[in-house]
């Protein structure tokens, strides 16, 4: 029964997230945008964490998606839909790239190398002006920009696909594996279970989802620079949403993102003065 209800209330919650796009209330719409962001990066972050890979550098494949997005549209010429294929593609290899340079490294070790992968994106995001516009940032060309409600649209879109990945994993044995990798990962081995081919799955598509959450708000806020694409914030909300909405589970990071976007305005509100 309580299974039966959680799937009902997350279907409701789909429907009622992609339908309130079509709203004309700009208010309601950031708030919805802002929650469908952070549901991408924290179901993200939660899919690596179930493999016991805990990432204190999820900026990197967001500010990865924000460049490659802009870069798509201002360089390339590239529609949103393309732009935003490309962020996903390029996240994803940023993925499978982490996972060679870290075949080797477990628990903390591995914590400290994804954040030394974020810094040492950013600072090559700085050294190179001439394509990123270094400490200036870029600005996307306006007659790139896509209407606020398509981007409003596709970010629901992408927190319920993302939401609907995760359920869909905790029923095959690839959630399996990764749970025994998180528990005892020589144990899983003797078991026949390929630590690094999992790792690669999940680095690739963890690294996916959170560079499609960049590439849209690239797009949405029209602007971007290496202190924003890669700020240890983004790191920390993606973390503290699972936690506080429980981690290892579908519906905890979504809980947890609404959550924090919530209290972060309500507080904004009351004291921001």
């Amino acid at each position: 029964m309580g299974t039966i209800i959680t799937r009902v209330v997350l279907v409701s919650f789909g429907v009622a997230l992609v339908a309130s796009t079509f709203t004309d209330q700009p208010s309601l719409n950031d708030l919805l945008f802002r929650i469908s962001v952070l549901i991408m990066l924290a179901q993200s972050w939660n899919l690596m964490a179930n493999a016991g890979l805990v990432s204190l550098g999820h900026s990197a494949f967001f500010g990865v998606g924000s460049y490659a997005s802009m870069l798509a549209a201002n360089a390339l010429g590239m529609p949103f839909s393309g732009g935003l294929v490309l962020a996903i593609l390029c996240g994803a290899g940023l993925g499978v790239m982490l996972a060679l340079a870290t075949a080797r490294l477990r628990g903390f070790f591995f914590a400290i190398c994804t954040l030394g992968l974020s810094e040492g994106l950013r600072v090559t995001t700085l050294m190179l002006p001439d394509l990123t516009g270094g400490a200036v940032g870029l600005f996307l060309q306006q007659q790139m920009r896509p209407g606020s409600h398509v981007i409003f649209f596709m970010a629901a879109i992408g927190a319920v696909a993302s939401v609907l990945i995760a359920a869909w994993l905790t029923r095959t044995p690839f959630h399996y594996a990764c749970r025994a990798m998180r528990n005892h990962e020589s144990a899983a081995q003797m078991l026949g279970i390929d630590p690094q081919r999992y790792r690669f799955g999940v680095l690739a598509l963890s690294g996916a989802m959170a560079s499609c959450a960049g590439g849209i708000t690239a797009l949405y806020g029209g602007y971007i620079d290496p202190s924003i694409a890669f700020n240890l914030h983004i790191t920390i909300d993606s973390q503290i949403a699972p936690i506080l909405g429980g981690m290892y589970t579908v519906a905890g990071p979504l809980i947890g993102a609404g959550a924090i976007v919530v209290l972060s305005e309500a507080t904004r509100l009351l004291f921001g003065g």
